[in-house]
């Protein structure tokens, strides 16, 4: 009776093949995930950076166009008052007039050229305080805006740095809709609409068509 010295060299010899082989795969698919893990996060790492830059820009400009936006605000309420003196000045040259007249008495050539002067002077100082209301406004209509864009950026970043603790790249993508939308404001404050400025405008127009 023979005795079962176990399997044959062969046998084993073929056995340890396959494993290897499978070890070897093993291992290139997993050096094959490592590397597309790096690659994302080396993308997240650019992108949040990016998004870092553009909301860094941002809020510089943000912050630029709301000191210019109460600059404009203070100086065109100063014009308005301005033109609310003048327009009071005229009145009273005007009443003066009234009452002369209704004396029945000559209305001196002096009054009539200071109300004419008051109208000219009124009128420009109405432009002039029109004009500087509708800067303020744009301006802090782009201020908004790149506030909008500073908060959408800086969502964008937070999600990216979920993203890369997670490992999960839907919330990437995620952050990455949101940082574009961020970034379509950045563009919108860099291009601003007149339209609002001018529809904004039209109750001075009325004052000064009034006055």
């Amino acid at each position: 009776m023979e005795e079962n010295l176990g399997r044959e060299p062969v046998e084993m010899q073929d056995d340890t093949i396959e494993a290897l082989k499978e070890m070897k795969e093993e291992l290139a698919e997993e050096r094959s995930e490592q590397r597309q893990e790096r690659q994302s996060l080396n993308l997240i790492g650019l992108s949040t950076a990016i998004f870092s830059t553009l909301a860094a820009i941002a809020a510089m400009q943000g912050g630029y166009f709301a000191n210019e936006g109460m600059l404009s605000q203070i100086k065109s309420s100063n014009s308005w008052a301005q033109f609310q003196a003048k327009s009071t000045k005229r009145h009273i040259e005007e009443s003066n007039i009234t009452i002369l007249q209704a004396l029945q008495k000559p209305v001196p050539a002096k009054t009539t050229t200071e109300i004419d002067k008051l109208n000219r002077e009124q009128e420009e100082i109405g432009r002039e305080a029109q004009k500087i209301q509708a800067e303020s406004q744009q301006n802090l209509a782009r201020h908004e805006l790149f506030a909008r864009s500073v908060a959408a950026l800086q969502v964008g970043i937070s999600m990216g740095a979920i993203a890369a603790l997670t490992r999960k790249q839907a919330i990437w993508y995620v952050g990455l809709g949101i940082a574009t939308i961020g970034i379509g404001f950045m563009v919108a404050g860099t291009l601003p609409s007149q339209q609002q400025a001018i529809s904004a405008n039209s109750d001075k127009v009325s004052l000064i068509q009034k006055y």
